[in-house]
C-alpha cells in the first residue's frame, strides 16, 4: 500500500510538469516570448544590421561618393 501511494504521488508530480510544459507551449504558440526570447530576437536583429545592412550603407555611400566625384562635385 505505501508504495500504491508513492507511485500516485510521482505520477501527480509527473503530471504537474507536463502541465508546466503544454502552458509553457501554449504561450509560446501564441507568440508571447518570455524574456529570454526578447533578448534572443534583440541579439539577432542587431547582429542582422551589424552584418547586413550596415556595409550595403556603406557601399551605397561609397558608390554615391565615386558617382559625385566623377561629376566633378565636391561634397
Amino acid at each position: 500500500m505505501d508504495q500504491d501511494t508513492k507511485v500516485i504521488q510521482e505520477l501527480q508530480e509527473l503530471k504537474q510538469k507536463v502541465g508546466h510544459l503544454e502552458d509553457l507551449l501554449t504561450q509560446q504558440q501564441k507568440g508571447k516570448a518570455g524574456p529570454f526570447r526578447i533578448f534572443l530576437d534583440a541579439v539577432v536583429s542587431l547582429l542582422f544590421g551589424l552584418i547586413v545592412v550596415g556595409p550595403v550603407i556603406v557601399i551605397v555611400v561609397g558608390v554615391l561618393m565615386v558617382a559625385v566625384s566623377w561629376l566633378g562635385m565636391e561634397f
